[in-house]
């Protein structure tokens, strides 16, 4: 999408959908290690100092499109730096986009910059 105004109409939060939909528990955090023959994950609870292991019965893995070849972490526009490793060496470490604000004021940012480009007449290689 082109505008800022259009994130609220493509964005949602995952806890409803994944409690009250899926009948599944929701853990908002960030899974630092997975062990796949014990079934367990240790985590980083967000807001919480030590980290958990908790068992799971199944695993899915959605890490989105975090694939920009020429980051050492994949960074890209498309997908919010999220890992807690990969933040400070990011291109946006003043933004933690684990939160929608942080990635909602990202995209304002990434806006500001085009249309800045726009007023220069300035070209753009895609």
């Amino acid at each position: 999408y082109v505008k800022p105004k259009h994130l609220d109409a493509l964005t949602f939060t995952l806890y409803p959908v994944i409690e009250g939909r899926m009948a599944c528990k929701f853990i908002w955090g960030e899974v630092t290690e997975l062990n796949g023959v014990e079934r367990t994950a240790t985590i980083q609870p967000m807001f919480v100092k030590d980290k958990e292991v908790i068992d799971f019965d199944f695993c899915v893995i959605a890490a989105g499109c975090n694939f920009g070849v020429f980051h050492k972490w994949g960074e890209s526009l498309w997908f919010p730096t999220i890992h807690a490793a990969a933040r400070p060496e990011g291109s946006w470490p003043h933004l933690d986009e684990r939160f929608l604000e942080g990635r909602r004021r990202h995209i304002f940012e990434e806006y500001k910059a085009i249309k800045d480009l726009n007023e220069k007449h300035a070209s753009v290689l895609v």
